[in-house]
């Protein structure tokens, strides 16, 4: 009996750290779709030729702002 209650105990921990790895992937993936959804935003009325120049300034501006906030 000892002996199933610490196998439940080691499952419930194994169970537990894999959950929280996977929220933790699932937490970097909506903030890098939320971060490529405003560029695409902001990006969409830009010329071709000045797209590379606004790309990197936008992802600049986009960056600052997010580590502002955190």
């Amino acid at each position: 009996m000892i002996t199933l209650i610490k196998m439940k105990y080691k499952e419930w921990k194994l169970k537990l750290a894999f959950l929280t790895m996977v929220e933790n992937v699932v937490r970097e993936k909506e903030s890098i779709i939320k971060l490529a959804g405003n560029l695409y935003t902001t990006l969409k009325d830009v010329p071709m030729e000045e797209l590379q120049k606004e790309f990197v300034s936008v992802i600049a501006k986009l960056v600052h702002e997010d580590n502002k906030s955190e």
